[in-house]
């Protein structure tokens, strides 16, 4: 059986505990801050009085992150003369796959594989604007104004020029005209009329020919049909070769020399052929009387006959 004794110090002790019990924290903070601050003073007392010999610690056993060490804490060293930091605050930061600058970069000239940028303004530091809006007054400085009249006279002399340089080196492949047109004062075009004319400046059908006092025309006769000819009081001779096959006067009759009419030859002549032919070959007689005939026909070779006698 406990004593009174006994049962005091438990309750004591009990009542020491309560009572203490909110305050052991910050007396526990305290008491290793005071042995943390005399351990230290200890250790660096010691490390004062202590003399390291060269090489004693291993250079992986200094723990150097955060280590930072500016430029006026390093004594004894000269900086290159390419390079001056006048900055209050980090302004570029080299990392291995990046180099950050902080702020504005201003070079003489700048050359890069590649240049992405979120904006980017060119200026022109003649006059500190941006390199497009000098272009942009150029560009609206040489567009005429709404009320002053279009002059196209230096475009149509450009034209002029160019085509005559191609045509010279014939290296004109193509050429379009919106409106109306002469060239080389031979060919006229008009898209009002849709009519083309050569020689003339007033074509009088769809394509009209002039030489000298003669017009030959091309276009629409009547519907469905088109015309080749002439609209004035004018022959119109056919031929090949630069002689002449058909003959349409300006009357409408129809002369030929020689025709072939299904393999046949019709020609003619003032008295029995000579000359070899196909048979079946016709001459008509030029000179008929009475007693002749209409003409000859061929037999064969040389042989020919009379036929359609004339009674």
């Amino acid at each position: 059986m406990d004593t009174i004794q006994q049962l005091l110090e438990r309750e004591l002790q009990a009542k020491i505990h309560t009572s203490l019990q909110p305050y052991m924290k910050s007396i526990q903070e305290r008491a290793l801050e005071r042995i943390d601050a005399v351990i230290s003073e200890i250790v660096n007392q010691k490390l004062q009085t202590i003399d390291f010999p060269d090489s004693s610690i291993p250079a992986s056993k200094i723990n150097i992150n955060g280590l930072r060490i500016s430029k006026s804490a390093i004594q004894d060293h000269v900086f290159g003369a390419g390079i001056e930091d006048i900055a209050d605050t980090v302004q570029l930061t080299v990392m291995d796959g990046a180099v950050v600058v902080e702020n504005e970069v201003v070079a003489n000239s700048v050359k890069a594989t590649t240049v992405t940028a979120d904006t980017l303004i060119v200026k022109d530091f003649a006059t500190d604007q941006p390199w497009y809006a000098t272009m942009k007054q150029d560009v609206l400085a040489s567009v005429p104004k709404p009320e002053t009249p279009k002059d196209w006279s230096f475009k149509i002399a450009e034209m002029d020029a160019k085509i005559q340089v191609n045509a010279d080196r014939n290296q004109l492949k193509e050429l379009e005209v919106s409106g109306e047109a002469l060239l080389s004062d031979v060919l006229y075009t008009t898209p009002g009329n849709k009519r083309v004319g050569i020689n003339t400046m007033e074509p009088s059908d769809a394509l009209t020919v002039w030489d000298q006092e003669t017009e030959v025309v091309i276009g629409k006769h009547a519907s469905q049909e088109g015309y080749i000819g002439t609209l004035g009081r004018q022959d119109l001779n056919i031929g090949a070769n630069n002689k002449v096959g058909i003959k349409v006067r300006s009357d409408g009759t129809v002369s030929m020399d020689k025709l072939e009419l299904l393999g046949r030859t019709i020609g003619s002549s003032k008295t029995i052929p000579g000359h070899a032919a196909k048979k079946g070959d016709i001459v008509l007689n030029d000179n008929p009387t009475v007693g002749g005939y209409v003409g000859w026909v061929c037999l064969d070779g040389i042989r020919w006959a009379g036929y359609g006698k004339i009674d």
